[in-house]
């Protein structure tokens, strides 16, 4: 192990550690796993018996905070809000709301343009752009409003709107050029409140229109701001004013009026009729109020057209009502309905992944099938002449109106709706993503997502099919792939009524080279489907939960930007002739090689080999690659029960990938915590160390002769070296007796730190108020264990990745952001990069004129080559723009250097 030269070099141990003889500790490093003497002998404290070291105060934290100023980036990504989209007028730029943010994006390119940031803890809830002033955004919150003008992303004015909306639409006043935002409110006593608030720069009062006890959540106004429509559901609620006058907020009275639908609306829309203008003829509706045609869409899949509402919905002459035009093909509810600019059509759209157009005079219909995901919202553009689809892959895609193509999609990061949200503790490991940064390209994420984002499963998260890459540099999206085999539609409902489901995504790893990916889908069929095989009743659950497993070699292609299956293993760990689960795969650093570790125990390495054909040459270029099992371990006698199936375990390579750690559960408490230190080359068991941790391991990573390891509550790392195990302070929220916490662990070697990010529940004050439910992070120091950072995660972390080039801890959270943690001392100095990038720097334009610039080797920790660089060079050096640190590092630095010269 390359651990013992390290041991020697390090004269700094030497001192610190008790005196022990050099060939006792040799012995021990040698001795055979399985003697019982030598187990009694290994001097290193378990977690229970060492103290905390870094048992840190408040002020101890605030201290390292000062000292390493690590600090969050601005969040990428994140999950857009089902609102209305707004485009500007000449339909040059689109406008898309995230949950703490407005994004411009540019139709030609589909390109994000500008960014506007929210503050702190306030949610989006709508936007609206000036129609007097195009440049002019006004982006509404729960609880404020803000003028922005977008072009030059600068925020204008900020005033509050006295109670939490969770609604708003914004009309323009006739006769007054102004505007005004209709909010629904929620009152300290929980009753709904319609407030006009005019949008001006001096503070002028606000106007209550409506006060109900309904729980009214939607709202549209029209005509000038003079007819309000609000609905809870089963209840339609209609407010008509014949004059509106905001100056003088007394005059205002609103004649409200209430009808009841026949099933419950789940959407609706509002458009101001011009038959009656049309034909000469004044309107027979409410004195004072134009013709308002409205269309409902319910959850039993109908839609009801009502022409002229004063007179079919809320006329008081019940004789003279009208029935209203029922529409009726989604099979579920229907999600958006919406008119279109002449009122000729209407489009709807619901879980069926498909638009329908509906033509009123004729009855036809038009379809428009086939699309990514449920259709969430369609908003038609100002002009008429482009439809705006929001999925429910959050992913928004602007379509003309004439050819029903697209001609502009923006995508997010697509993860499962689902994730953390569930409460069983059980599943929360399942709701992890499975995430890995590119290791040649640290901007690209690579992350399993659902292949099609069912709105009506709410239980679980949608199993992960795809991968998609996303640049989490730019914020954009890159490709989009499968990885298991997915439906033809988004129809998972079979024949029988019993549900289609596709493979799930349990594990995914990349070599060092970027050029191999292994990936490893599970998938089980539907109990209904295999009842035939099951015999006796004992056997009956065993045959109906055994899944289909495959472990999958992947090979990158740079003529088609894709990755290409090379190998599929059927089956690579099995029990009792069935597959057996696939608990853990990692990659070999340094190396061509992957390792699993299965639920029978048993540990197999995978390498490539190439492979022949009778008769056929095949240029070495071009060879063809197949992936076989070079060698197994069977571990079924390491553990204490030997009959049992292994259900929980987790593994990671040393940095020189000499040695595997491989972490075992045990059901004694005597030997709980196993670890297990194999010889790569031999494939042997070379060292059996106990007592590492406590309960069941879900992560293991190696950082120089450290390893952490996290386990259910407690977070605890061993040195391999001393052999001594020091445990990672943690708060008593987060402890072993608490199910639902399994840390996150991610390592990082230019930093030499290491991160947590933990589920924790805070104690309530009383006994009557549950316990909250909180996300932290933190960052400990390896050397010492003292928390350097530590800050409260605003959603659930489902993935914690470490960028070893810039020294960042990347966290992937149930919101579907990405955010960096980086220290500005590590950022400052030179960024280690990839062979690669390097290599491709280095061509361009100097080789043409066969003046290369001079070839200087990559900063390695510790040498002192990197230090030398001196001005500006220094600063930037050849570092590619992806891995720069932030502008104001950046500017830092290179003040620094220019006051030293």
């Amino acid at each position: 192990m390359s651990a013992r030269h390290q041991k020697r070099s390090r004269a700094s141990d030497a001192a610190d550690k008790p005196s022990q003889p050099i060939e006792e500790r040799k012995r021990r490093r040698t001795s055979d796993v399985n003697n019982s003497q030598s187990q009694k002998k290994t001097k290193g404290p378990s977690p229970a018996q060492e103290a905390p070291v870094g048992d840190a105060s408040s002020l101890a934290v605030e201290k390292h905070k000062s000292s390493a100023p690590w600090s969050f980036s601005r969040p990428v990504g994140g999950r857009y809000r089902n609102v209305n989209t707004v485009m500007t007028l000449d339909e040059a730029h689109l406008f898309i709301g995230l949950d703490t943010a407005v994004q411009v994006f540019a139709t030609s390119t589909s390109r994000l343009v500008r960014t506007l940031q929210m503050e702190a803890g306030q949610n989006v809830i709508g936007y609206k752009i000036c129609p007097v002033d195009q440049e002019i955004l006004y982006i509404f919150t729960s609880n404020f409003v803000t003028k922005w003008h977008w072009d030059s992303g600068k925020r204008l004015a900020k005033w509050g709107t006295g109670s939490r909306a969770v609604a708003v639409d914004v009309p323009q006043v006739e006769n007054q050029n102004q505007l005004a935002a209709y909010s629904i409110g929620i009152q300290k006593d929980g009753k709904r409140q319609i407030s006009i608030n005019a949008l001006t720069d001096k503070k002028s009062p606000s106007i209550v229109a409506l006060t109900t006890e309904e729980q009214i959540n939607n709202i549209q106004v029209i005509c000038g701001g003079r007819v309000i429509i609000a609905c809870d559901g089963p209840h339609i609620f209609m407010g008509t004013t014949t004059t509106l006058d905001l100056e003088n907020p007394e005059s205002v009275q609103y004649n409200w009026r209430e009808a009841t639908l026949p099933s419950s609306a789940t959407c609706f829309h509002l458009r101001q009729s011009l038959s009656a203008k049309s034909k000469g003829t004044e309107s027979k509706s409410a004195k004072g109020s134009e013709a308002v045609d409205l269309v409902v869409g319910e959850a039993t899949g109908s839609i009801l057209v009502y022409q002229d509402v004063f007179n079919t919905l809320f006329g008081r002459n019940a004789e003279k009502k009208s029935s209203p035009q029922r529409l009726h093909w989604h099979r579920g509810s229907v999600n958006t309905v919406k008119w279109s600019r002449d009122g000729n059509y209407i489009l709807s759209g619901g879980n069926e992944s498909v638009i329908v157009l509906w033509q009123l005079d004729s009855g036809r219909k038009q379809f428009l099938p086939h699309l990514s995901s449920p259709i969430l919202n369609i908003t038609v553009s100002p002009q008429g002449t482009s439809y705006v689809v929001h999925l429910a892959d959050n992913s928004v895609m602007v379509l003309s109106a004439r050819e029903l193509l697209p001609t502009a999609t923006v995508t997010g990061l697509q993860l499962s709706s689902e994730g953390g949200n569930t409460k069983d503790s059980a599943s929360k490991k399942s709701l992890n993503a499975v995430a890995a940064l590119h290791p040649q390209h640290p901007e690209q994420l690579l992350v399993a997502v659902p292949a099609s984002h069912q709105t009506t499963q709410k239980a679980q998260r949608s199993n992960a099919a795809m991968l998609q890459t996303f640049d989490i540099r730019s914020n954009s999206h890159i490709s989009r792939q499968a990885l298991a085999r997915t439906n033809a539609t988004t129809l998972n409902v079979g024949p029988e009524g019993s549900t289609i489901a596709t493979p799930d995504i349990r594990n995914m790893d990349i070599l060092h080279d970027g050029k191999w990916m292994a990936t490893v889908d599970s998938w089980t069929p539907h109990p209904r489907d295999v009842e035939a095989l099951a015999g006796a009743a004992s056997r009956r659950e065993n045959v109906l939960s055994r899944p289909e497993i495959f472990l999958k070699f992947w090979k990158w292609s740079a003529s088609t930007s894709m990755w290409e299956l090379v190998s599929r293993i059927d089956g690579p760990h099995f029990n009792d002739n069935h597959h057996a689960e696939v608990l853990s795969l990692v990659a070999r650093p340094q190396s061509h090689e992957f390792a699993t570790l299965g639920a029978d125990s048993v540990l197999r390495f995978w390498c490539p080999t190439a492979r022949h054909r009778s008769g056929l040459k095949t240029d070495s270029e071009k060879q063809l690659d197949t992936w076989k099992c070079r060698n197994t371990v069977d571990l079924t006698g390491r553990l204490s029960d030997a009959g049992a199936s292994l259900k929980q375990a987790c593994m990671s390579f040393s940095e020189d990938g000499s040695v595997l750690a491989v972490c075992l559960p045990s059901e004694s408490g005597a030997n709980d915590g196993l670890v297990l230190l194999i010889d790569v080359n031999n494939c042997t068991v070379h060292y059996r160390r106990t007592g590492v941790f406590l309960g069941t391991p879900y992560s293991a990573k190696f950082l120089g002769r450290h390893l952490v390891v996290a386990s259910a509550g407690s977070v605890a790392v061993w040195d391999t070296v001393d052999d001594v195990v020091k445990p990672a302070q943690l708060p008593e929220s987060s402890n072993a007796a608490n199910a639902a916490s399994q840390p996150l662990v991610a390592v990082n070697p230019r930093t030499q730190t290491f991160a947590i990010a933990s589920h924790e529940l805070e104690n309530s004050s009383t006994q009557k108020k549950r316990r909250q439910s909180r996300f932290q992070i933190r960052i400990y120091d390896i050397s010492s264990l003292d928390i350097v950072f530590q800050e409260t995660l605003g959603s659930c972390p489902l993935a914690l990745l470490a960028d070893v080039y810039s020294g960042d801890y990347i966290i992937v959270d149930a919101g579907s952001s990405v955010q960096r943690v980086g220290c500005l001392d590590k950022a400052s100095q030179k960024t280690v990069q990839p062979i690669e990038v390097t290599s491709q720097l280095t061509s361009g334009l100097a080789t043409i004129f066969s003046q290369g610039p001079e070839r200087t080797p990559l900063a390695i920790e510790g040498d002192g080559s990197a230090s030398q660089n001196k001005g500006l060079a220094s600063v930037f050096g050849d570092t590619p723009s992806f891995s720069l640190p932030s502008l104001g590092v950046l500017f830092r630095n290179v003040v620094q250097t220019l006051g030293s010269s």
